[in-house]
């Protein structure tokens, strides 16, 4: 554990640091700061809800093989109380950040029709909601992990505990699946509120799936050869692979029928949020964007050694991240600078600042307790997962 205790010494200046760039910014440029702030949180706060909603999912499906990495996987989920925190730290720039909240808001008819729904105190407590929830769900199913290892139930029995998190695991999905699209369409899509998807829901819970994947096959990787996780197996490796790689895909199907259907039907409405994006320098980011997101990981991942090689998952998880970050950037930096501004300060602290955050909070987690379930009872068949 002294690996991570180090990571710790190193992330926790490198997080003040950078939060501290955005607060500045906050008085100088405050459109810029808090949209880059707003990017940083949503990448990490999807990282930490992403991995929950893979433990749950592993929960009612039953799946053995990856008991390995439920630490790892609760772990990511201890961070959803502090990216909560970050997220509603973007609430005092509203007014930089989305047109409908500003006074002149009144003078576009469109926004007068919204206003029951786009309006600061509605959205407001739609945000403390839906973080609410999270936070809420995360907690309950982090409690019944430990106390099933800690054998601190009334009845004493490891298989109670199973069931709870069961029950709470099904509860979080049908919760997350509703919750995570009204907050893509309030936090993101509402930054150009005359433009709407209906698919864009999804299209960013899809995002989310691939870059938690990604990123909890980085950490095992690093946990493993920090010595922390000797369990890790390269068939445990496989199967991480194959969900990068599955929901690499799904994301780029989503992203090409949003782009084909909007193209095809070339309403103004519609168009003028890709239009935007085809012009002032964002054009080539615009296509990098696939290019990052699925062309390269798909490449990268169809061979079967590549999902079995720790080093090859470094660097496309590490890739599927980065285009993560884009992809949310690209998604709300335009609709406030039609021009795009370069890449500077601003955009390297709302990424590294949360990110030196996360690893903060996550490492200090994987402390706390030990990072196998032992009480599990899929533990045995998953030490013994082989493809």
């Amino acid at each position: 554990m002294n690996t991570l205790a180090r990571v710790q010494k190193v992330a926790l200046p490198i997080a003040v640091v950078g939060l501290a760039v955005l607060l500045a910014g906050a008085f100088s440029e405050p459109t810029r700061a808090f949209t880059n702030l707003l990017v940083g949180a949503l990448l990490v706060m999807g990282l930490a809800t992403g991995a929950m909603v893979w433990l749950c999912l592993l929960a009612v499906a039953n799946a053995g093989w990856a008991a390995v990495l439920r630490r790892v996987l609760e772990g990511f989920g201890a961070f959803v109380p502090v990216g909560a925190l970050l997220i509603l730290a973007t609430t005092p720039g509203l007014r930089a950040v989305y047109a409908w909240a500003r006074p002149d808001a009144g003078a576009d008819p469109l926004m007068v029709a919204k206003a029951a729904f786009l309006n600061p105190t509605f959205f407001l407590i739609r945000m403390v909601v839906i973080l609410a929830a999270w936070t809420l769900f995360t907690a309950r199913l982090r409690r019944w992990s430990l106390s099933q290892d800690a054998a601190v139930l009334a009845t004493g029995a490891p298989g109670d505990a199973t069931a709870a998190t069961k029950r709470w695991a099904a509860g979080f999905l049908a919760t997350f699946a509703i919750t995570a699209c009204l907050a893509a369409f309030d936090w993101v899509m509402t930054i150009e509120a005359s433009w709407y998807s209906t698919i864009f829901g999804l299209y960013n819970l899809a995002g989310i799936l691939a870059s938690s994947a990604a990123a909890v096959a980085i950490a095992a990787v690093l946990l493993h050869r920090a010595g922390a996780l000797p369990e890790l197996r390269p068939d445990h490796l496989h199967d991480l692979g194959k969900l990068m790689l599955g929901f690499a895909t799904f994301w780029g199907y989503l992203w090409f029928c949003q782009f084909l259907l909007i193209w095809y039907s070339n309403l103004p409405d519609e168009t003028a949020y890709f239009e935007l994006r085809w012009q002032g320098g964002w054009q080539p980011l615009f296509f990098a964007n696939l290019l990052l997101g699925w062309t390269v990981p798909f490449l990268a991942l169809l061979p079967r050694s590549a999902k079995r090689s720790p080093s090859h998952l470094l660097r496309v998880g590490g890739l599927m991240l980065a285009a993560r970050w884009l992809d949310l950037w690209l998604m709300t930096m335009p609709g406030n600078f039609p021009t795009r501004p370069w890449p500077g300060l601003y955009e390297l602290a709302g990424v590294v600042g949360p990110l030196a955050l996360f690893v903060f909070i996550t490492t200090r987690t994987f402390q706390r307790v030990p990072l196998i379930a032992r009480r599990d009872p899929f533990l045995a068949e998953s030490l013994h997962h082989h493809i």
